[in-house]
């Protein structure tokens, strides 16, 4: 019995020292903490960033891969030049704003979150340099 009641004893002890980093979590997110910055950002100057924007390769292999290897919800397999014809003829800008914003059963950006518009371009690349007959 002397177990149990120090083990009851350290359970709610125990929430003293960890209910406040989930309370500044909570007061952050609803942006009630005072003094403390919600956001930190970092300043750089433009000349110091670099395109740091993922290969086509990279990007289709995290994301577009998923569907295009299999021709999933009808979208056109990767190297497959006759469902890929009346696509192409679209132009790759069409192409890449369907990409990017999500075209019928495709979702926008083919559910790569993190991926910018120059990597989505990369990745419809990618695609299209695959019809071609070396």
């Amino acid at each position: 019995m002397k177990k149990f009641i120090f083990c009851i004893f350290i359970i709610v002890t125990s929430f003293q020292f960890y209910s406040a980093p989930y309370e500044d979590e909570v007061r952050k997110r609803l942006g009630l903490l005072k003094n403390k910055p919600v956001v930190a950002m970092t300043t750089s100057n433009s000349q110091d960033m670099v395109s740091t924007a993922r290969s086509g390769e990279t990007v289709y292999n995290l994301g577009c891969a998923a569907c295009h290897t299999a021709g999933l919800a009808g979208a056109p397999m990767f190297a497959n030049v006759s469902q890929w014809q009346s696509r192409v003829e679209k132009g790759l800008e069409t192409l890449v704003n369907n990409s990017y914003n999500g075209y019928n059963a495709m979702p926008a950006k083919g559910l790569c979150m993190d991926c910018s518009r120059e990597e989505i371009q990369n990745s419809v690349q990618y695609m299209l340099d695959a019809l071609t007959v070396d």
